[in-house]
């Protein structure tokens, strides 16, 4: 998560700025050294924040931010088809609806960025360990004050999902109507579209959001990566109870390393040819299918032992990069379908492994005091 998203977010906020206020013209520099300058900045706000915040400063700021995106997120594809149909938001969407209408077309080709068919196969997946699994979004769950109130937090995150499509999709597909192959990167198109569609006195509201949002997606990275780090690996390492000031001394210095580390790689990302969001998903595969499996496995089954999850990640790290980078040409098979033959794979060798050699003592789930665990009024669990 620190390798892949951590870069991905600071990349795609710095472009959107860049865009949007001209920064090259405005500081008379060249495209590459206006990106690395605005990556060096926000990365440093966001670091500060996360480092110095915490947990409580994400929640916060998710939620003010949160406000702001959605007012935003409804206002741009409003704006753009006003833009397209020049003046009328009728005649704009008309255009979406009969001019080149193959943009509408979810099925597509075989030779898409992302198959039709991958939906049913390593897409399903990719979406549960995201969704259900990472602990960047998960966090704001497991930080909730009482069951019921992560209960609400899900529901109304998932009524917002719904809204994707208007949100994001149609803003993409005016952006093509209005400058077709113009933009040097697909990675352009919403930050170029919000340029020339926002009125002059809404940019600084937008700024205030955008950045919002992305120090809000740095820090919350941020914070998860060291979360873990200390958790999973410092404290095992270790080998002794380790008090939470050191904890919180080693969560900054984890935070501090991720942060170089991105500035390193971010300005790095302009490069990918098949744009922001496929890279992600094809770097991410290095351990998200593992993590799902584990996951999956350790819900249903008490007698499958720590070792087997351990040899799982090992193996899909060498299959992946073997059957991604080395392979592909000898073997195509599209990276989403090859999700989904390593997940039931990896099941597959744990199953074994825990009919071969169980675990002897069964791992108990202790519940605690500290949280109010009673479900809302309307979300109870099917008895």
């Amino acid at each position: 998560m620190g390798l892949v998203t951590i870069p991905s977010v600071l990349y795609s906020g710095s472009i959107a700025v860049l865009k949007l206020f001209d920064v090259p013209e405005l500081l008379q520099l060249d495209y590459g050294t206006s990106l690395v300058l605005t990556i060096m900045v926000i990365g440093a706000l966001g670091a500060s924040y996360a480092i110095l915040g915490g947990l409580r400063a994400v929640a916060v700021s998710d939620t003010l931010n949160g406000v702001g995106l959605l007012i935003v997120g409804v206002a741009v594809p409003w704006l753009g088809l006003r833009a397209l149909g020049e003046g009328s938001v009728g005649a704009g969407l008309n255009i979406v609806l009969t001019t080149e209408t193959h943009k509408l077309n979810a099925i597509g080709g075989p030779t898409d960025p992302t198959p039709f068919a991958t939906l049913f196969t390593g897409m399903v997946f990719a979406n549960l360990f995201y969704w259900c699994t990472n602990q960047y979004v998960i966090q704001r769950t497991l930080a909730a004050r009482s069951l019921a109130e992560g209960q609400k937090g899900v529901l109304l995150s998932g009524f917002f999902k719904v809204l994707v499509p208007l949100l994001m999709m149609i803003p993409g597909v005016v952006a093509y109507h209005l400058y077709g192959p113009e933009l040097q990167s697909i990675d352009l198109a919403y930050p170029q579209l919000v340029r020339d569609v926002l009125p002059v006195y809404a940019t600084g509201f937008f700024l205030a959001v955008l950045l919002g949002a992305v120090l809000s997606s740095f820090n919350s990275l941020i914070n998860s990566a060291s979360t873990l780090f200390c958790i999973d690996v410092y404290q095992p390492l270790v080998g002794r109870a380790v008090s939470d000031a050191e904890m919180v001394r080693v969560a900054k210095r984890v935070g501090l390393v991720m942060t170089g580390f991105s500035l390193l790689v971010a300005p790095l990302l302009q490069f990918a040819a098949e744009g922001l969001w496929q890279v992600i998903r094809i770097f991410t595969g290095f351990y998200n299918i593992p993590m799902i499996a584990i996951v999956i496995i350790g819900l249903f089954t008490r007698q499958v032992p720590a070792v087997a999850a351990k040899v799982v990640i090992v193996f899909h790290i060498i299959a992946y990069g073997t059957f991604q980078f080395v392979l592909k040409d000898l073997l195509p098979v599209h990276f989403l379908h090859l999700y989904a033959i390593l997940f039931v794979v990896e099941v597959a060798m744990m199953l074994a492994i825990g009919a071969w050699r169980p675990r002897r003592e069964e791992t108990a789930i202790k519940q605690t005091a500290e949280v109010d665990l009673t479900p809302g009024p309307t979300l109870n669990p099917a008895r």
